[in-house]
């Protein structure tokens, strides 16, 4: 199909539509993103001077903190002095090497 004369007298003459259109529809881009922009920062100062609702955690939180405590107390309350003494034993002792320092590698 060829472009045919009478085709080429209404594109003209609507050419300045189209060129007008066009610009339009590339200002508009840049004009929404300010818009979303100006939104946000409005957004974000309500959100700053406002005061937030605490939600309340209910019961699974604090009982874990109370079972955690009463372990702490368990442990700590009742040490026995035969634990404890050999617990100190074993970390003052540890593994030593007989051969660990005697010999030395020159080769490489």
């Amino acid at each position: 199909m060829s472009v045919l004369p009478i085709d080429l007298q209404t594109m003209l003459a609507q050419m300045d539509r189209v060129g007008k259109e066009q610009a339009v529809q590339k200002e508009i881009s840049p004009h929404h993103q300010s818009l979303q922009a100006t939104e946000l920062s409005k957004k974000a100062a309500q959100d700053d001077h406002s005061v937030n609702q605490a939600h309340e955690l209910g019961e699974g939180v604090e009982k874990v903190k109370e079972e955690q405590e009463r372990e702490k107390k368990r442990k700590g309350a009742a040490p026995k002095k035969g634990k404890q003494e050999m617990s100190d034993k074993k970390q003052k002792e540890f593994f030593k090497d007989p051969d660990l320092g005697c010999h030395i590698n020159l080769s490489g």
